[in-house]
């Protein structure tokens, strides 16, 4: 016979299993049982059976390590214990689940309870140091899985950049696959490297054109489980964009190119002349360099004269700036981006000037009213011309051509809700919205009779043609002012 004996006397039958004694039921984890048993000897033994005490103390409970634990996304969750167990029963999202071990241990791995970052939950568990021992008390403890990835950048993307300022990427925990890079639009010279785990830069190539002036850097960070991961597992919930914006180039620098290649008026006498190298033009692009500005022309008119500010990009900087994007074969909206300047800085390197001079086209509404076309100093011709009728009146100001066609249909509801349709009308330059300067047959000209063109006889028109292009200014003046 044996039995346990507990502090309060209470007696637990022991049974033999395979040699070994178990209790009849479970006992205490973490007490103190007397474990007796009866010997019975041989037959011819004289002194009967000898009851053997032995005292001893069971484990106690296993418990969990800590009171939260950090879950790695779609990975195995490993929980230790204080002390080794058979068995731990799990409850956690409602279901129940256990695990036995042939031989007790210290740690468990069990299914991930987080799928994806910012997950949090709570767990419960129960443990059982031996399987003749009583399950322990359950411990609830919460669980979360880390947070999103992040970024941050410097510079500062609220900040223009430089032509060659390094792009910094830090992330806000350590990369576990830093093997991968951005991508980086547009493709630039240069190379990405991993100065630490948290800690990727883009440095551009110095020797090349760098990032160009007035332009977007865009880099791209894959999101998502084939993307950035940490190692904790954090990821970016998606693939993210970061942009850049890199200064625009001097405009004062901008116009020193223009007047030194011809397309504006002006010459520009430098005080110290930019070396003929991509790095010197570069670092000029960036910050003039000093010098002054002279009118080509002795005769240049008041008029256009008074559209000039040193610095400053206005209608005479966009009509040369188109001018010369007509030369160069691209699209003339008069904006000095990226390719406007690398081709600017090609011309001025290759000394290409342009083909085709200065003109400009002065319209006043003085009665009668004429056109003057001015071209590199001279007067082509001056012509009687016809503004618009007060119910349609022709816009006043100063405003570069932008389309231009040989010959053209125009249609169209005049103020007086009559259709017009006037097919064939030659050599059309508009400048603003759809007023244009073209050739139109009338019985006489000098006075408001367009529906806001300045109409031009036919041949006159002609000989107008060669001389205005996509960029000519063209200046209309109300009456009472008159061309210089």
């Amino acid at each position: 016979m044996a039995d346990a004996v507990n502090a309060h006397g209470q007696a637990i039958p022991l049974l033999i299993k395979n040699g070994q004694l178990w209790p009849s039921r479970s006992l205490h984890a973490g007490s103190v049982y007397d474990v007796r048993i009866a010997v019975q000897g041989p037959s011819w033994w004289p002194f009967g059976p000898v009851t053997v005490t032995h005292s001893i103390t069971t484990p106690t409970d296993p418990i969990l390590a800590s009171n939260h634990l950090i879950v790695s996304p779609g990975k195995p969750l490993s929980l230790s214990l204080s002390a080794p167990a058979s068995s731990i029963r799990i409850m956690a999202s409602g279901r129940i689940s256990e695990v036995t071990a042939p031989v007790p241990q210290q740690v468990y791995s069990i299914n991930s309870l987080g799928t994806v970052p910012g997950q949090q939950g709570t767990l419960t568990v129960e443990t059982q140091a031996r399987a003749w021992e009583s399950v322990s008390m359950p411990k609830t403890l919460s669980w979360r899985t880390p947070g999103w990835l992040k970024v941050t950048t410097s510079p500062s993307v609220y900040h223009p950049i430089g032509l060659y300022t390094p792009l910094l990427l830090s992330f806000s925990q350590p990369i576990a696959n830093p093997r991968i890079t951005p991508r980086l639009s547009p493709s630039i010279p240069g190379h990405w490297i991993w100065k630490n785990n948290q800690t990727e830069e883009f440095i551009p190539n110095s020797s090349t054109w760098g990032y160009g002036p007035n332009a977007v850097i865009n880099v791209t960070l894959p999101g998502g489980k084939n993307g950035y991961i940490a190692t904790d597992g954090a990821y970016f919930p998606k693939t993210l964009s970061v942009n850049w914006a890199t200064a625009p180039g001097s405009t004062l620098r901008l116009q020193e190119l223009l007047a030194k290649l011809g397309y504006l008026p002006l010459k520009w006498i430098p005080s110290t002349p930019v070396a003929p190298t991509l790095p010197a033009q570069i670092a000029a692009m960036e910050t003039a360099p000093s010098g002054q500005f002279q009118w080509e022309y002795a005769q240049t008119p008041a008029a256009l004269q008074s559209l000039w500010v040193p610095g400053q990009y206005n209608v005479m900087v966009k009509g040369a700036v188109m001018n010369f994007e007509r030369v160069e074969g691209m699209p003339t909206d008069g904006v000095a981006g990226p390719a406007v300047w690398k081709a600017l800085i090609n011309a001025d390197l290759a000394d290409q000037t342009n083909p085709d001079g200065y003109t400009y086209a002065y319209v006043s509404e003085n009665l009668p009213e004429t056109l003057t076309l001015w071209h590199n100093g001279q007067i082509i011709l001056k012509t009687l011309a016809n503004t618009g009728i007060p119910q349609s009146p022709t816009y006043l100001g100063t405003y570069p051509v932008y389309l231009r066609y040989r010959s053209q249909t125009m249609q169209g509801v005049n103020p007086f809700g009559v259709k017009y349709y006037d097919p064939g009308v030659p050599y059309i330059n508009y400048f603003k919205g759809g007023d244009a300067v073209h050739g139109f047959p009338r019985a006489s000209y000098g006075f408001p009779q367009s529906l806001g063109c300045v109409e031009l006889p036919i041949p006159v028109a002609a000989r107008v043609w060669p001389y205005m292009h996509y960029g000519t200014l063209v200046t209309v003046a109300p009456p009472t002012k008159s061309a210089s």
